[in-house]
C-alpha cells in the first residue's frame, strides 16, 4: 500500500508528486507562462469527502479518482496582453501529456473540465489491456478501484477479491476487470504465480508483498519505428523516448513507460 504525500495544499501519490515536479521544471523552462496546480485536500481524499465534494467531474466515490491522489487540476496562463484560451490549453497539453498526465477532455478544446488530468502511473496498463480486449467500458471503474486500493481509500465491497485482481495487474498478470468476481481467469492468473492452493486472504497478502517485475532494471534497450501517413505527434513518458524522423518517429524503450500519438487534420 502506498502512502499519500503532501504537495502544495493537496495530497498525491509519490509518483504523481514526482511527475508534478517534472512538470513544474518543464513549465519554468518554457517561459512566458504561469503554470497553476490544484489538487484534492487530505480531508477530501476519501469516500465521505468525495460524497461531500465530488469535484468537477461529479462522479460517485466508486467511480472517482479523487480518493486516489491521482486526480489533479492544471492550467496554464499565458503572460500575454490578450491570452488565447486555445493556445493556453495547447501549451498545457504539450507540457503535461508527454509526462504521463492524461487529460479528461478528449480534445484540447477549452471547456468546463479542460483542467482535469489524471496520472495513472502503474495502473495505465489496466486501461491499455481492457481497451485492447474491446472492454473499454470496464477500464475506468477498474482503474479507479485499483488506484483507491493502492492508497487504502477503497470503501466498497469485495475488498480482498479486488485486492487480488489489482495486484495481479500491478505484477503484469492481466486477469480482466477489477470487479471483485473471482472467475476462472483470475484463478488461472493466481495459479501462474504459485497461489493456486491459497485462500483468498492468503493470496491477497502474498500478492501485496510481491515485487513488480517491471520495476527491475531493464536488461536491454529496445528500438522500433512508428511510420504512417497523416499529421500526428508523439508524446513519450517514463523510459520510452521518441525522436522525430522524416518518416515518423524512432522509438527507444529502456523500461516501463507509454507512447501517446495525437492525430490532427491531414
Amino acid at each position: 500500500m502506498s502512502a499519500l504525500v503532501a504537495h502544495r495544499k493537496a495530497v498525491v501519490t509519490p509518483d504523481t508528486a514526482e511527475a508534478l515536479r517534472r512538470l513544474e521544471v518543464a513549465g519554468a523552462g518554457h517561459g512566458g507562462i504561469r503554470l497553476r496546480f490544484q489538487g484534492v485536500a487530505s480531508s477530501q481524499c476519501n469516500w465521505p469527502g468525495t460524497n461531500e465534494d465530488p469535484g468537477p467531474l461529479a462522479l460517485p466515490p466508486h467511480l472517482s479518482m479523487r480518493p486516489t491522489g491521482r486526480e489533479v487540476y492544471l492550467s496554464v496562463q499565458l503572460l500575454e496582453a490578450e491570452p488565447d484560451p486555445l493556445k493556453s490549453l495547447a501549451v498545457l497539453w504539450g507540457l503535461a501529456v508527454p509526462l504521463g498526465f492524461m487529460p479528461w477532455s478528449r480534445y484540447p478544446v477549452p471547456g468546463p473540465r479542460d483542467h482535469v488530468f489524471h496520472y495513472f502511473g502503474p495502473w495505465s496498463q489496466i486501461t491499455d489491456f481492457l481497451h485492447g480486449e474491446g472492454r473499454g467500458e470496464q477500464a475506468w471503474p477498474s482503474v479507479c478501484t485499483a488506484a483507491q486500493l493502492e492508497v487504502g481509500t477503497w470503501g466498497g465491497n469485495r475488498l480482498t477479491e479486488r485486492t487480488i485482481q489489482a495486484n495481479l495487474h500491478r505484477l503484469g498478470v492481466h486477469c480482466g476487470p477489477v470487479d471483485g468476481i473471482i472467475g476462472e481467469r483470475t484463478l488461472q492468473a493466481m495459479r501462474s504465480l504459485g497461489l493456486g492452493g491459497s485462500s483468498l486472504l492468503e493470496a491477497a497478502e502474498a500478492l501485496t508483498r510481491m515485487k513488480n517485475a517491471t520495476s527491475e532494471p531493464s536488461k536491454g534497450r529496445r528500438v522500433g519505428f512508428v511510420t504512417m501517413k497523416g499529421n500526428y505527434e508523439a508524446f513519450p513518458s517514463g523510459e520510452v523516448h521518441a525522436t522525430r524522423t522524416q518518416a515518423g518517429y524512432a522509438v527507444t524503450v529502456d523500461g516501463p513507460g507509454r507512447l501517446i500519438l495525437l492525430f490532427g487534420e491531414d
